[in-house]
Formats: structure tokens, sequence, C-alpha cells
């Protein structure tokens, strides 16, 4: 980033420039949590006016203060010994090199710093200095790239703080001229208050055509880091002087475009000896029907890097003088700063949201109780499952975790991740029973603005929050049967389009599923797809039912038993032999997490230092014990057939929705009376336009 304004920092409201560096701080404060850093100092010098900042955070009370001193242009210009490269800092020549510039207390006590240059230009530089009070070596390895990683997101705040400063330099400046400056102004407020490029395109090419009086302007933008197709954004004016706005992709190896961005400098050529070059062209060939004869093509630029080209056409050769080339210069300027900013608005985003979703999960993990702990057990059954795990987690193929609830099915995909090469990259988790079928689309890959009404913001996906990682898909089973083929295609593509969008963006993501259903009788009756089920069982794992690892009870007991105590602050040191007996004997339709919540519950009822459960209270089923009769079951009246024609489908389920007044889940409700799953009902009700409350109505 290159700023070059004379006067950059005097544009700045110091409020919010103080408030932005501040809140900087406080994120940072909270990333390097584990660095044992003691301050951090945010050091921004500027030589034209002179002027020093020092912005500081104490890591331990939070407290932050800032100093700044500034010199008139007719006094003694000084210069601040920042260096352009990282490098340690100890105690002695810190002190040399500061003390006599800042005040102490940004450095007191100082014994080790780690200093890193940010944004850095030939009138205004910027660091961020990482300062310990103890005793120690350096800085390791691992902690300097940790801090350039922090740094590197401090940088981008600097630098969008001096570009907007830039951008409303100028802007202020503009306010002066006449109908350029007034065309230049229209095209900086559309430029710098999007934040999405199609919709900045659409209005900044609005703007040039009103006030220019051109007939075609174009946006060209070279391939980003997500796909290698090529965006053009074009805006033609019709004879009835209405605009037609479209967005293209064209492929990279596409010659004309290519030609295009690989211009250095303006060039205005015939569009009709263009044809003649590319006469496959689709673009040249609506231009000259429109009758366009000349073309504009400028480069947009910024530093040495190349993002595009602004494409200008008019059906005279006249309207692209020197001053009006200028002009159009100056626009390009701001449509390149427009394009950069928003790529790294987008950026930043994402990250943004990566941070705050890893955090979010980070406290709820840190929160709730892991009621299974480590894989613990000994018995066959559990080591066959372990061995398993240890073969397949080292490859990146699709994993498929089969056992009943409660099973640890989410442990032993912990357990896969952590033993993968993706390890140190956190797994992603999304449950497909728990988000409603017509949010989980957008949940799994994102959504653009406005792809939905209550969509006001972009959002990324889980697929995307798990580059690089691991997705546990957990209850795979009630994945909608209409989102399955879109699941699928990711799967064997790689790649995914958000919800509303059309950029398809490449994804490296290990596949994990879980279920407790049968997922080959789903297939059979037509819920769940086949070649789905091919993709996903690659290598599937069965997760054994406590009832077949019996071995592992006392075990589990006791370790549930020490967690829980301890958590309650409860004194109790071993478990009686009659209670191991009972647990040992029952057998546990909930399996480790019915275990857990037994012991939680007789730790709190428990008296003494010995652990023991009366078998009536927790409704231990003994085996000299009658069993409880079941609850029946409801009949499946009629099974649904999905193959059958829509209209038949929609009078069966009208008429079970009839007899159970609208109950769709539950013991008697429509879903079981159809031999459905509650999710799968829903999906069907919600495709034939089916609602519970028009069928209660009608009765």
């Amino acid at each position: 980033m290159v700023i070059t304004a004379k006067k950059s920092l005097n544009t700045i409201d110091l409020i919010s420039f103080n408030q932005t560096i501040y809140d900087c701080l406080d994120n940072i404060n909270a990333l390097s949590d584990s660095l044992n850093i003691d301050q951090i100092n945010i050091i921004i010098e500027t030589q034209i006016p002179a002027t020093l900042i020092v912005t500081s955070i104490n890591t331990k009370t939070r407290q932050k203060e800032v100093w700044s001193q500034a010199l008139s242009e007719n006094e003694h210009t000084f210069r601040c010994p920042l260096s352009d490269q990282p490098i340690h800092y100890n105690d002695v020549n810190y002190k040399s090199l500061f003390e006599d510039l800042i005040p102490n207390n940004f450095f007191y006590n100082i014994q080790l710093a780690y200093h890193v240059p940010l944004y850095w230009t030939e009138h205004q530089q910027s660091a961020i200095q990482f300062l310990r009070n103890q005793q120690a070596n350096r800085f390791s390895s691992k902690e300097v790239e940790n801090l350039k990683q922090l740094a590197s997101l401090v940088e981008k705040v600097i630098a969008g703080l001096f570009n907007i400063a830039h951008l409303s330099q100028e802007k202020a400046s503009l306010d002066y001229e006449l109908l350029k400056n007034h065309i230049l102004v229209e095209v900086t407020d559309a430029a710098i208050s999007l934040q999405g490029m199609e919709e900045m395109a659409k209005i900044v090419s609005k703007d040039i055509i009103k006030f220019c009086n051109l007939d075609y302007i174009g946006i060209l933008l070279c391939p980003n880091e997500n796909n290698q197709k090529i965006h053009l954004y074009d805006s033609h004016r019709s004879n009835n002087k209405q605009l037609n706005q479209k967005h293209h992709l064209i492929n990279a190896q596409e010659p004309l475009a290519q030609e295009l961005l690989k211009q250095n400098s303006i060039v205005t050529t015939s569009i009709e000896e263009l044809a003649e070059k590319y006469p496959d062209n689709d673009q040249l060939s609506t231009m000259l029907d429109k009758g366009l004869q000349t073309l504009c093509a400028m480069p947009l630029k910024f530093g040495s890097e190349v993002y595009g080209a602004l494409l200008l056409a008019h059906s005279t050769s006249e309207i692209f003088d020197l001053d009006t080339i200028s002009l159009f210069r100056q626009i390009a300027d701001r449509v390149v700063i427009a394009a950069k900013n928003i790529y790294s608005y987008q950026k930043v985003t994402n990250l943004n949201h990566s941070l705050t979703n890893e955090n979010l999960y980070l406290s709820e993990t840190i929160q709730q109780i892991d009621t299974f702990g480590e894989i613990i057990g000994s018995s066959p059954a559990v080591q066959k499952a372990l061995e398993q795990v240890e073969m397949v987690a080292h490859s990146g193929s699709s994993v498929l975790l089969l056992g009943e609830t409660g099973t640890g099915k989410e442990l032993f995909a912990k357990a896969i991740h952590n033993r993968s090469p993706r390890h140190d990259k956190r797994m992603i988790k999304v449950n497909c029973s728990a988000v409603p079928a017509n949010l989980l689309e957008s949940e799994l890959f994102g959504h653009e603005r406005g792809a939905f009404t209550g969509a006001n913001t972009r959002r990324i996906g889980r697929f995307e929050l798990a580059q690089g990682s691991s997705l546990l898909l957990d209850e795979i089973g009630d994945i909608p049967l209409e989102l399955q083929p879109k699941l699928l295609r990711v799967l064997q593509e790689r790649e995914i389009e958000r919800l509303g969008g059309n950029t398809v963006i490449p994804v490296d993501v290990r596949i994990i599923s879980a279920t407790n259903c049968n997922l080959e009788k789903m297939i059979d009756d037509k819920t769940f797809r086949a070649d789905l089920f091919y993709r996903l069982n690659v290598f599937p794992i069965i997760i054994p039912p406590l009832r077949e690892r019996k071995t592992d009870i006392p075990l589990l007991a006791q370790f549930f038993t020490q967690k829980f105590a301890k958590l309650m602050k409860r004194d109790i040191d071993s478990i009686a032999a009659n209670t191991l007996n009972q647990l040992c004997d029952y057998h546990w339709p909930g399996n480790v997490r019915e275990l857990a919540n037994v012991i939680e519950r007789a730790v709190i009822l428990n008296k003494g230092n010995v652990l023991s459960i009366d078998p009536q209270s927790f409704l231990l089923i003994e085996k000299n014990t009658p069993q409880e009769k079941s609850t029946p079951q409801p009949t499946v009246i009629k099974k649904l057939d999905t193959s059958d024609p829509d209209n038949e489908q929609r009078e069966q389920i009208l008429r079970v929705l009839k007899e159970t007044n609208g109950i769709i889940a539950g013991p008697k409700g429509a879903a079981i009376r159809l031999g459905l799953k509650r999710t799968t009902l829903l999906s069907r009700m919600q495709r034939l336009g089916i609602s519970p409350k028009d069928v209660i109505q009608d009765d």
C-alpha cells in the first residue's frame, strides 16, 4: 500500500483513529494470550508532517494508553529509529533507541522485545512491538511465526486507515472543481462505500455513462485466488437511454481478455479492427451491432500489480481526447482502489468470521461438559475400532462412523482428525438434524448478501471454515433429500458455490460422517441417495454399543465418577462393588451417554466417600427384575411410496395429517404412520406445499 498524500494524518479523525487502534489492540491481545506477552506497542511515524503516535496495551491489566507528538513544518524534522526489518531487542539497546523519543511508561521494566515492521512507505512508517518484562531467552521461532501472523492483521488495519485518509483527502479536494470534479466525487462515493464487487461495478458504470456521455463501460478483473475465471462487468446504453448491465465469467485463456489484461498503458483502438482479429468474441460483436467504433482500454494497476482493465467505448473517437483520458485515468485509479479494498475487505471479513466462529467454537468446547473425555476402553470391540482409526487417519479418504446414539461417534471423529496431517487446524462440525432443512444449505455452503430474505451480509459456510481441515457431518442420515445432490457434487468436484452466488470456490476438506441410521435401508426406501452413500462409505467404522463392551464399564464408571466428583468438589474415591455389578448387568440402551448421566446423578446424591447407586432410583433393571412393557408403537398404516405421483403422495399425507390432527413427530405423529423420518416428511411436505395448519383449519 502506497500513501502519497502530503498530510495524510491530518485527514484522519483522531478519535476514530485511536478507537480503531484500541479495538485492534484488544483483538490482538486476545489472540496473543498464549504467547506470554506483557505489553504491545504500535508506533506510527509520518514525515510530512513530522508526527509520532504510540499506542500501547498492558496485556495483564488491559489498560491502554496513547501518546503523540507533532512538529510544524518549519521546525526540525525528527526521525524515529524504526527498523524496516523484524528484529529482537534487549532492554539496553531498546532503551538507547527510544528513551529520548517516547515516554518511559511505554517500555517500563522491559527485558525483551520483538519488533515487526508494518505499513512502510517513504513518508509513513509503522511497527508493532511485543514486550516482555521478565528475564527470558529470545523469542522462539514458533513464537516469532505467530507474532508475525498477528502483525499481518494489524498491518491491514493501519493500511486501511491511511488508504481511507488518502481517499477522503482526494474527495474533499474534488469538491472545488466543476463537472469533472462532480463526476469524480460521484464515482469515488460509489467506490468507497460499497463492499460488493458487482454492486460497485454497476454503480460506477452508471455514473460514468451518465456524466461522460459514454455508450459502453466494462470493468475487466483478473482471476482471484479462488478461481480461474475473468470477471467482466459491462454496461451498455441502449437507444432509449436504458442501461443494460451484465456480469460475464470469461475463461482465463480467452485471447482478447488476455491481451487487454497485459496492457501496461492506455490504448485506444478501433473495435472493427479488434473484431477482425478476434472474430469469435461475443462482446466485440455486440459493440459493433450497437454502432460503437472506438474502444479505450486502460490498465487497473496498483503499484506493480495489475487488477484488471477499464474498458470505455463510444460511437466516435473524438471523445477520447487528452483531458477526457486524464479524467478516465483518475476514475480508473479509484476503481482499482475500490477493487483492492473490496478484495481486502472480503479477505478480512472471511478471516474475521473464521476467527469469530473459532472463538465461539472454542468457548463452547470449554463451557460444555465433555461427556466422553478420552476414548476409554480395552475391550476387543473398542480396540478394533481404534485400529481402524489408526489405519485411516493419515489418508484423506471419507470416513463413515456408524453407531447407536451415545456411543461416542464424535469422539472417534476427533481421534481421526487429531491423528491426521490436518490436526494443526480445528475440526469443524455441523449437526444435520439440528439445523432446519431450509437453512442447512446456507450453513454448509454459505450465502451471498441478498441471497434470501434476511441475508444482509455475506456469510461463509462450514465447508469454507473447514478449508485444509476436517468436516464432521453428524446425523448425516437426516440431511434433506433435495440437498443430497449438491453435497454429492461437492464431494466429487471439491468445489462449492455460495447460496445466491456464481463464483466457484475450491475446497480442500476431509469429510467424516456419522449416523445412527441404517443408510442402506434408507436407500431402499428412497430417502437417501445411493451414490452419496458410496461416496461417504469409503471407510466405514462401526462404533460398538456399550452392551457389547461391558468389560469397559468399570473403567468408564471410574472415569466419570472422578470427573463429576472433581467438578462438584465431592470427595469420592471408589465405587461400591454391588454398584459396579449393577452397572455391568444393565443393558444400557443409551450407551456411554446414559452411563455418564447415571453417574452424574449418583455423584449429586451420594453422601459418603464410596459411590453407591439405588437401582430403583436410577431405573436400572436388574437381571431378575421383569422388564416393563414397552409402549406400543403405532402401526404404519401404509408406507409412503416416494415414487408415486405427487398428487397421490399429497392425498396420502393430507389424509394421515387429518387423522393425527396435524401432529407430525412423536409416537402419535404422521411421520411414524407413514413410515418416514420426521425430517423426510417435512421436506416432502415443503416440496408439495402442505402445511399442518391448513389441515387443522380445514377441519
